[in-house]
C-alpha cells in the first residue's frame, strides 16, 4: 500500500466508532477544493507496518479504521489490507470517489467493509472537468450501484462548489443516491489544491437547491454537525 498519512484518532469520521484514519497516497482526479493536496503525490510517506503497529498498541481504544485518501481504490492490494484490519476485530470504513468500480467490488467482496462513503463530485458526465479519464461516467454509475446494493451501511457526499456542481445537478445526484443519505458539504477555502478556482458554497445550500428545483430531493440533507 502507498500510504500518505495517518491520523491516530477521529471521533467524527466513522459514525458510532472511535477510529483512526489511514490516508492512501495518489488520486486520479483533481478537485479544486481538495483539502489534502499533498496526497496527490503517489510516493509513500509511511510504512504499512506502521499502521498495524498503531492498531496493536491502541487495540483497547479503537473500534474501527477509516481508509481515505487520496483515492484508496487506486491501491490494488486494498482488499488484502482491509482483511488484515478486520482480522484484528476492527470495523472498516472506506472513503472513495467511485472511479474504480472493479477494485471497489473486490474490496466489498472480502466482507471486511462495514461502511462506505462515496463522494458524488458532480454529474458523472462532468468528471472530465476534474481531470478524470474518458469513460468515467459509466464507472461512477457502476460504483453507485455497488455501494447501494452491497455495502452494509453507506452514505453519499457532495461538496457544493458551484463551479463544480450546480444546484440543478442535485436532482440527478439525488436519483443516483437513491435512499441516500446524500450529504451536502461546504467548501473549505483553506489550504486547498486550487484556491483561485474555488467558488464558495451558498450561505444556505439546501435552500439554494430547493429554490432551483422547486423542492428538496428526499436524500439530500446536511449533517447535524459539520465535519
Amino acid at each position: 500500500m502507498n500510504l500518505g498519512g495517518l491520523q491516530r484518532t477521529t471521533l467524527s469520521d466513522f459514525p458510532g466508532r472511535v477510529a483512526c484514519t489511514v490516508f492512501t497516497a495518489g488520486c486520479n482526479i483533481q478537485c479544486p477544493y481538495c483539502q489534502n493536496p499533498s496526497l496527490l503525490d503517489e510516493r509513500p510517506q509511511i510504512e504499512t507496518q506502521d499502521v498495524f503497529e498503531l492498531l496493536d498498541t491502541r487495540a483497547n481504544l479503537l473500534d474501527g479504521v477509516v481508509i481515505s485518501g487520496g483515492e484508496p481504490t487506486l491501491q490494488d492490494d486494498l482488499p488484502a489490507f482491509v482483511e488484515r484490519i478486520a482480522d484484528r476485530g476492527l470495523d472498516v470504513k472506506l472513503d472513495t470517489n467511485g472511479t474504480r468500480p472493479d477494485t471497489l467490488r473486490e474490496t466489498l467482496e472480502t466482507g471486511a467493509i462495514d461502511y462506505v462513503a462515496m463522494d458524488l463530485k458532480t454529474l458523472p458526465k462532468r468528471y472530465d472537468e476534474l481531470g478524470a479519464r474518458d469513460g468515467i461516467a459509466e464507472a461512477i454509475e457502476r460504483s453507485v450501484e455497488l455501494v447501494r446494493d452491497r455495502a452494509p451501511a453507506s452514505e453519499f457526499r457532495t461538496t457544493f462548489d458551484p463551479g463544480v456542481v450546480a444546484p440543478a445537478d442535485f436532482e440527478r445526484l439525488a436519483a443516483l443516491a437513491g435512499d441516500g443519505p446524500l450529504y451536502v458539504q461546504r467548501v473549505e477555502t483553506g489550504a486547498v489544491l486550487s484556491p483561485e478556482r474555488v467558488e464558495p458554497t451558498p450561505s444556505e445550500p439546501l435552500e439554494a437547491i430547493e429554490a432551483t428545483l422547486g423542492d428538496l430531493p428526499s436524500p439530500v440533507t446536511r449533517r447535524s454537525t459539520e465535519r
